[in-house]
């Protein structure tokens, strides 16, 4: 199974989306039913207590970590459930109506994402918002030296990525005002 690359992990961390999964190892014949926004490190914490050839059975994605827990904490598995079972249990579950989306579909739509963040990201340098964002941010540093430029670049990127949302599919963002909306000056 795939898993999101440093882009994509950011992008849904940044739209505070959740994965809840199913791990399985073959060695131990066991499986569990975990909730994170990092998945490789909650595979590499699966692979210590279930085994090194633990892999990702099921990935699902929520809306929050907050959903995300109650969903699985709703949820009980014995020590011996097979991956059936706890899709079973998953299914069940969906009566406290969290929906989930299936993660090949939402690594795509995150890939889509990210691919019109890129192209906003170029409207925004062709427009000059982004020596308006430099100027900006070099004016603020001298008054506040532990301004981080990649805070506030990262700032710059989910303000676009938001108006992007808002803009529909392919339409361009609305950068009108982002620099005060990102690098206010008091």
């Amino acid at each position: 199974m795939e898993l999101p690359n440093r882009f994509e992990r950011e992008w849904l961390t940044a739209f505070g989306t959740a994965a809840i999964f199913i791990t399985w190892s073959t060695a131990s014949a066991r499986c569990a039913l975990g909730a994170t926004q990092d998945l490789p490190r909650a595979l590499t914490a699966q692979r210590r207590s279930l085994g090194r050839d633990t892999r990702f059975a099921r990935i699902w994605w929520v809306s929050s970590p907050a959903v995300a827990l109650e969903l699985t904490r709703a949820i009980t598995l014995a020590p011996e459930a097979t991956v059936k079972e706890a899709e079973t249990a998953i299914r069940k579950a969906r009566q406290l109506r969290i929906p989930l989306a299936e993660h090949d579909a939402t690594l795509e739509r995150a890939r889509g994402a990210i691919a019109r963040l890129d192209r906003g990201l170029e409207v925004a340098k062709q427009r000059g918002v982004l020596q308006e964002f430099n100027w900006r941010f070099k004016f603020l540093r001298q008054k506040q030296p532990d301004l981080s430029y990649g805070t506030a670049h990262a700032k710059l990127k989910a303000e676009i990525a938001k108006r992007i949302a808002e803009s529909g599919k392919n339409g361009l963002p609305d950068l009108t005002g982002i620099v005060d909306a990102v690098l206010p000056i008091k």
